[in-house]
């Protein structure tokens, strides 16, 4: 018998979302924010503020291109690719430097070895074949260079 109450008073314990949820106080402090919101818009309409709002008039312009690119173009940050393609032109110069100062260093096959793990990596990421760019060695990387990035 002992046994039958521990449970029943197991069962009839109140739950931790019962003891710390109070329906009713939650749905008025939701009902107040949403007043305050109501409240600060009735006012700014009043003040005049839907006429003061950029680009009033003119038609939404939706975006109609990937999701992420506009995101990152809003935010002023440039795609992934975008940043690759950077870092590659300026290895690229590197590379020109060395070829320049001196033509047999050898950490110019190993930089050439890594634009080129670079590129294929930058052709995996562009969004169009268009973009895409070839592979470099010693003997193309100025026409290369002059190709993709003096314009």
């Amino acid at each position: 018998m002992d046994m039958d109450k521990e449970e029943h008073a197991a069962r009839s314990a109140r739950q931790p979302r019962d003891v710390l949820e109070n329906r009713d106080a939650m749905d008025s402090i939701e009902r107040q924010k949403e007043g305050w919101a109501n409240d600060a818009y009735e006012q700014f309409v009043q003040n005049g503020g839907l006429e003061r709002l950029a680009g009033i008039g003119k038609p939404l312009v939706v975006p109609t291109d990937d999701v992420l690119d506009t995101i990152l173009r809003n935010a002023n940050v440039d795609p992934p690719w975008i940043m690759l393609r950077k870092e590659i032109g300026s290895n690229m110069a590197k590379v020109i430097q060395l070829l320049d100062k001196t033509p047999a260093a050898p950490e110019i096959d190993a930089l050439l070895s890594e634009l080129n793990k670079q590129i294929i990596e930058l052709n995996a990421l562009a969004p169009s074949r268009s973009l895409h760019r070839h592979l470099i060695s010693r003997h193309n990387v100025r026409e290369q260079y002059q190709r993709w990035y003096i314009k």
